[in-house]
């Protein structure tokens, strides 16, 4: 079995899937895979958020109403999330990751594709053998570590770290120009852009 190499920046995130990994367990690349998945969602859902938590407008007193909007939001999905970032102005994921990520959204692609048929119990019809599986898993590491590198630099977030509202709060903007007004206008922004 291939190793799967978390980076430290990764680590407490990918400690369980590292866990399974090591498991033993007949369906541990399989599952590896879907759980690594989730972390690359939830890692560009973060990003996106830590963009739209610096709006000056976006308070405490209103972070509950943008959380709404976004729990309610069910075609929320990674490429919601790209559109989203370079909406709000900033330098886009594919243009901070650069050669990164003509290397490796080809490769996330596909993943994309046979990680939703294994989530939903289907088959492939791809004949996935353990190796490839494994593979996977590692470029999603990869992928992560490489967007979490350029998005601290660029950004001054990883889109790792928890508390991504207090984070928010802690750096200057980075040049973030705002589609919405304030967070009553967030949702009617966020229905427009998952579309």
């Amino acid at each position: 079995m291939l190793t799967i190499n978390v980076p430290a920046a990764l680590k407490n995130e990918f400690a369980t899937v590292e866990a399974i990994w090591m498991s033993g367990a007949e369906t541990r690349r399989t599952d590896a895979l879907v759980l690594a998945w989730v972390k690359h969602e939830k890692q560009l859902r973060r990003l996106f958020c830590f963009l739209v938590f610096q709006h000056p407008k976006i308070t405490e007193a209103s972070i509950h109403r943008v959380i709404a909007d976004l729990a309610e939001n069910r075609r929320l999905n990674p490429e919601v999330f790209l559109r989203g970032i370079k909406d709000l102005g900033v330098a886009a994921v594919p243009t901070i990751m650069s050669a990164d990520y003509e290397r490796l959204w080809p490769a996330m692609q596909k993943i994309k594709k046979n990680r939703n048929k294994l989530a939903h119990g289907q088959i492939t019809g791809q004949k996935i053998r353990s190796v490839e599986l494994e593979r996977y898993v590692r470029t999603v590491v990869e992928w992560m570590s490489c967007l979490g590198e350029a998005a601290k630099r660029v950004y001054g977030y990883d889109g790792v770290q928890r508390n991504t509202f207090r984070q928010a709060k802690t750096v200057a903007q980075r040049g973030t120009s705002y589609p919405f007004v304030d967070a009553r206008t967030f949702g009617s922004w966020l229905t427009a852009l998952s579309r």
